[in-house]
């Protein structure tokens, strides 16, 4: 990574992961819905991957001993999983050179700030090379959201988990769903957890290795859920009995609610352990190349390409509680 003063390195920049793996990373960490650690994250596939979860019957491990030295094991521990295919996807950006001066220069407030400089980019230095990839990081962990939920296309491919859920018919889909306000949002809120099964509340409840069940939505519709409950009905209850806030977190009937990169009108209900995302970016072929134009076509515009597969989903579907009017 070039670290000189230079405004214009007329060199291409190639990033590997290998070599660079901080582009990639730090566009990880931008995602929501990975920063937060709301799914797990599956790397190095570069095509199809069959991934299992740990599955437990829910029977005693303990039986009667009748002194007799008999042992009779019961099956208890077993593996299921789901098939994934990876989408492919191109990094096509191009970046007028004026732009970037514009929309960078902003970002610098010290006093007497020149022109020619790049401002500082989370530390990183003064350099053109920093705020190209900035203005990656942030467009590509935006992608990344929305490949993870789905429910809009992202370079024409819409398959995301809402995707995937609309047509799944073992989904947990919640019936005569309705346009969130915050006239009604309390009441919608409680058929989705009404529709979670047992086994998955118990499952991040009482089993300290599994991880808590959480109703996600959009901005929007936690910006309902927040003005739903300002409003209470005496100035003593600060919160309905069912919701409780704590450290700032909403939850409803011990389950958090949060925000990630869905559609409007949309609610869904799962566990980390059955959400995946598939990538190949943390492999040592993935790669993102960035150029000045007289390389590739017009000196004037700084151009990026590179590459990458992704694909989000889930395990079970009959443990994937959807909402969506």
């Amino acid at each position: 990574m070039a670290t000189n003063n230079v405004m214009i390195d007329r060199a291409g920049y190639e990033y590997t992961v290998k070599n660079n793996p901080e582009w990639f990373y730090k566009a990880l960490q931008k995602a929501h819905t990975l920063a937060n650690d709301y799914v797990r994250v599956i790397p190095n596939v570069t095509k199809d991957v069959h991934i299992k979860k740990l599955v437990m019957d829910n029977m005693s491990v303990s039986q009667a001993d009748p002194r007799d030295c008999s042992w009779t094991p019961l099956k208890r521990f077993s593996f299921d999983g789901a098939d994934f295919t990876v989408d492919n996807y191109k990094i096509n950006e191009e970046q007028c050179l004026n732009d970037l001066d514009a929309i960078y220069s902003e970002m610098t407030y010290s006093i007497g700030a020149n022109k020619t400089e790049w401002p500082k980019i989370d530390g990183e230095g003064e350099s053109l090379e920093e705020a190209i990839m900035f203005h990656l990081r942030n467009s590509l962990s935006n992608d990344i959201e929305h490949i993870i939920w789905g429910g809009q296309a992202v370079a024409g491919i819409q398959s995301g988990i809402t995707d995937q859920l609309a047509v799944d018919a073992d989904a947990i889909k919640v019936e005569n769903p309705v346009d969130l306000d915050s006239s009604n949002i309390l009441t919608e809120i409680a058929r989705v957890y009404a529709a979670i099964p047992t086994q998955v509340i118990n499952e991040g409840e009482y089993e300290p290795e599994k991880a808590a069940v959480k109703i996600f939505m959009n901005a929007n519709t936690y910006r309902f859920l927040r003005m739903a409950l300002s409003t209470v009905p005496t100035a003593q209850q600060v919160l309905l009995p069912s919701f409780s806030i704590v450290d700032g977190k909403i939850y409803y009937m011990g389950v958090e609610c949060v925000v990630v990169g869905l559609p409007d009108n949309t609610m869904i209900a799962a566990s980390r352990d059955n959400l995946v995302f598939l990538t190949d970016l943390l492999s040592d072929t993935s790669y993102i190349k960035t150029a000045m134009g007289a390389e590739l076509k017009n000196e004037n515009i700084w151009y990026a390409k590179g590459q990458y597969r992704a694909k989000a989903g889930y395990i079970f579907a009959d443990e994937v509680v959807f909402y969506q009017a």
